[in-house]
């Protein structure tokens, strides 16, 4: 049973990067905006 489990999550395992992402400070920059409007949405709802 193990055998099966580890060849299934062998088969499944997602290959490593070996190219560097670029940073992307534009998404970074519209998330934390996005994040920033939902907690004062929130904060005026517990009021």
């Amino acid at each position: 049973m193990i055998k099966k489990i580890k060849r299934a999550l062998l088969r499944l395992r997602v290959p490593v990067r070996t190219e560097r992402r670029q940073f992307n400070g534009r998404l970074l920059d519209q998330r934390r905006d996005d994040v920033f409007v939902l907690m004062h949405q929130q904060r005026a709802g517990l009021r």
